[in-house]
């Protein structure tokens, strides 16, 4: 019995075996280019310059208080975010590192954690990198911002730099729609819908912030603020640190927002470009018609 039962188990086996399909190579999901610079090598932001991608975005943040729930790198983790994604829509473009500190003004500056330059300072800082930009091969230097600290001077400074470097054949310009005319359509959107008014460390604040990652909100600590006081003069904090009601934040409306800011700042930064491309195109034309 035990000589004829070997063969037996071995015939049952076989069927089994041959009934099983080669296994497939797992088809290799190619990894997306790198575009933010502080994540790549000098010879990978060489190469990339060289393949087209001659415009770099240099996104400023802050450092600062916004309540005991949102993290003091808001600022720097949203443009971080926003920069990346604007650079992979455009597709010929890389993020510089984020500029960590701005102007943020008396009112922040009562909170610990809160760090302040001033307006020149912070300018000076922003001329300098990007005469850095410039010197690594970059044609189109786009200043952003992310607070609202940022937007003056650096809208006063593009122009300046541009005036510089044109000459050169390089441009440098300001692009506010990501953050001036987004947050006009954010709040236009939580107003239709009925949200109580909030503006730091208040719905759309916290949202975003919660949709870039989980790990800058404490959600436990989301609570009534103070009441929204604001005028031509600017802002006046509360004890709390937060402008408003922000417990209807969520990570969902963060994703509409930014999406919101991407899109902006993507439009705005292709017809700036568009424009100066125009420009040249017309001052050839002009010198040949000229022959």
């Amino acid at each position: 019995m035990r000589r004829r039962l070997i063969p037996l188990m071995l015939v049952a086996t076989i069927p089994l075996l041959g009934a099983q399909a080669p296994a497939r190579p797992k088809a290799e999901r190619v990894p997306a280019a790198r575009v933010l610079m502080d994540e790549m090598t000098m010879t990978e932001v060489r190469d990339a310059i060289a393949s087209g991608k001659t415009t770099v975005l240099l996104f400023n943040g802050s450092t600062e208080q916004t309540g005991p729930h949102v993290v003091l790198g808001k600022h720097n983790f949203k443009a971080r975010y926003l920069g990346e994604r604007m650079a992979r829509e455009l597709g010929n473009a890389l993020v510089a590192p984020v500029m960590p500190y701005a102007p943020t003004g008396g009112e922040l500056m009562k909170f610990p954690g809160t760090i302040d330059l001033s307006a020149e300072t912070f300018s000076r800082v922003n001329e300098e990198v990007t005469a850095s930009l410039v010197k690594a091969g970059f044609t189109h230097v786009i200043l952003m911002g992310d607070h609202g600290g940022n937007q003056d001077p650096l809208k006063a400074l593009a122009p300046r730099l541009d005036e510089r470097y044109r000459p050169q054949g390089v441009r440098v310009f300001f692009s506010g729609d990501s953050y001036a005319k987004a947050d006009a359509e954010v709040e236009a959107y939580l107003k239709a819908r009925d949200f109580p008014p909030s503006n730091h460390g208040g719905v759309a604040d916290t949202s975003e912030l919660w949709a870039v990652g989980a790990a800058y909100v404490r959600p436990d600590r989301i609570a009534m603020g103070d009441p929204v006081n604001r005028d031509s003069s600017g802002a006046v904090i509360g004890p709390t640190g937060v402008e408003g009601d922000p417990r209807r934040s969520s990570p969902a409306l963060g994703k509409i927002f930014n999406d919101i800011k991407v899109k902006d700042g993507v439009d705005e930064i292709r017809r700036l470009i568009a424009a100066a491309q125009a420009q040249v195109r017309d001052g050839r034309a002009g010198v040949s018609l000229r022959r």
